[in-house]
C-alpha cells in the first residue's frame, strides 16, 4: 500500500544555502542616498538587490533600453546576412569566403563594442 502525499501547491520551501537570514542595516547620508536611488531607477530593481548586485558583481546592470534594442535588431540583420553568406558559400563548394565576411563580421564586432560600452 502506497502514501499519497498530496500536492498543497504554494511556494516551495527555500534551502538553507539560500535562505537569507543575515541583516545588515547602515546609514547613508545624502549622496549615498541619491547615487542608491539612481542605480535603482537606472536597473529597476530594490534597494536590497542593488546592493546584493553590488556585493556579488560589484556593479549593477541597467535595464534595456529602447536605443539597447534597436542594436539587437541591427546584430540580429547582420548575423542572418552572414549565416546565409556562408550557407551559400558551403553549397557552392568555396573552402574560404573570408574576403566577404570580414566587413560583416568587423560590422558585427562593432555593434557588440556599442552594446557592451553603452550598457
Amino acid at each position: 500500500m502506497s502514501k499519497y502525499i498530496k500536492n498543497k501547491g504554494g511556494r516551495p520551501k527555500v534551502s538553507d544555502a539560500q535562505y537569507r537570514e543575515h541583516v545588515v542595516s547602515t546609514r547613508l547620508d545624502a549622496v549615498e542616498h541619491l547615487r542608491l536611488e539612481e542605480l535603482k531607477l537606472r536597473s529597476g530593481k530594490s534597494a536590497a538587490d542593488v546592493i546584493r548586485e553590488l556585493i556579488t558583481h560589484g556593479y549593477v546592470r541597467e535595464r534595456m533600453r529602447r536605443a539597447h534594442l534597436d542594436l539587437m535588431a541591427q546584430l540580429k540583420g547582420v548575423a542572418r546576412n552572414l549565416n546565409q553568406l556562408t550557407r551559400r558559400a558551403n553549397a557552392a563548394g568555396y573552402g574560404t569566403v573570408s574576403q566577404f565576411m570580414h566587413p560583416i563580421v568587423a560590422e558585427i564586432n562593432e555593434l557588440l563594442k556599442q552594446f557592451r560600452d553603452d550598457r
